[in-house]
């Protein structure tokens, strides 16, 4: 494990050289004033960033306690492998939405309406790259965990399900609570991530004791409920902050999919709740391509899409 974690990082740090060197930045003397400012600035930010995420990593790490404690240390396993693989997909959205919207929603963050559209624009390409995949591993939540882990692992399945649909809040809640950041507001960002921590190992304290591993998922959704009204009232306060009427449709239609295909899984024999999963899979999955394509130019899809799309019947905007 240790010459796999320091190889892993050397690997990272030479490309990282290497594609840095190919750029041809060229490099400007700095005086120890400026670098202080620079590092100041840096390390607040990164105090905030280290802080969310020991948080996070505390969360889940109290959650397995009071699971092998009031439960076994088999559920805690459970809950482990659901935990992970509810957020696997979604990781890889909000790991990009990290890297590439922060900085831009910082250049204009005090121009509210410029600020609020790119908000918007954020949480819509979101939702429309995260819905289907929820949609999918609620529907095939068993299978998923199958492969990823075993079959054993099956018990798992219902708390998945309660866990992608916290998940799909989470996707929706993250490009709001960016601007507390652009904002410079790090010590508001650490209590609001206090308080999401604070209600989520809270919450699953008492459902766990109730309803015993799935009361972990249970907790995990509610908890990113409580996220996306506090965050939405903290951001509407600091910037007048509020959902595009497109957004509002967009995330009706989402959120309304996946809580039927929830439902189902709960009132339906399992191949009929199957049956109503494929088909809102298909649904969004449709929808979100269509939209997509509508809104990125045609030039910047992958190749093989730009072959496959037309033969789907989609058509590419600006194409005959």
């Amino acid at each position: 494990m240790v010459p796999s974690l320091i190889a892993t990082a050397a690997a990272s740090l030479i490309f990282s050289w290497w594609f840095g060197h190919k750029a041809g930045v060229p490099t400007a003397p700095l005086a120890a004033s400026e670098v202080s400012l620079e590092a100041r600035a840096l390390l607040k930010l990164g105090f905030a960033f280290m802080a969310s995420a020991m948080l996070t990593m505390g969360a889940a790490y109290a959650v397995r306690l009071l699971i092998v404690r009031m439960v076994n240390i088999e559920a805690a396993g459970l809950y482990q492998s659901g935990w992970t693989l509810g957020g696997l997909y979604v990781g890889f959205i909000l790991q990009a939405m990290g890297a590439d919207f922060y900085p831009r929603l910082t250049a204009v963050v005090q121009e509210r309406a410029q600020c609020n559209r790119l908000v918007n624009e954020q949480a819509q390409i979101s939702l429309l790259l995260a819905g289907p995949g929820v949609i999918a591993t609620l529907t095939f939540a068993p299978l998923v965990l199958g492969i990823f882990y075993s079959r054993a692992f099956g018990g798992a399945a219902a708390m998945l399900r309660w866990i992608s649909m916290g998940a799909a809040l989470q996707v929706v809640s993250w490009p709001i609570g960016f601007v507390i950041l652009a904002e410079g507001r790090q010590n508001l960002f650490f209590w609001t991530e206090l308080a999401f921590t604070v209600v989520h190992v809270g919450l699953a304290w008492v459902l766990v004791a109730t309803l015993g591993v799935n009361g972990a998922g249970v907790a995990f959704f509610l908890a990113y409920v409580f996220h996306a009204f506090m965050i939405y009232a903290v951001v509407r306060n600091l910037t007048g902050f509020a959902w595009s009427g497109s957004n509002r449709q967009l995330g009706f239609f989402f959120l309304g999919l996946i809580g039927l295909v929830f439902c189902a899984f709960w009132a339906l024999a399992p191949w009929a709740a199957t049956g109503v999963g494929v088909v809102a899979l298909l649904a969004s999955g449709v929808h979100s391509v269509r939209t997509l394509v509508r809104l990125v130019s045609p030039t910047r899809l992958p190749r093989p899409l730009q072959w496959l799309l037309p033969l789907a019947g989609i058509r590419l905007r600006g194409k005959g």
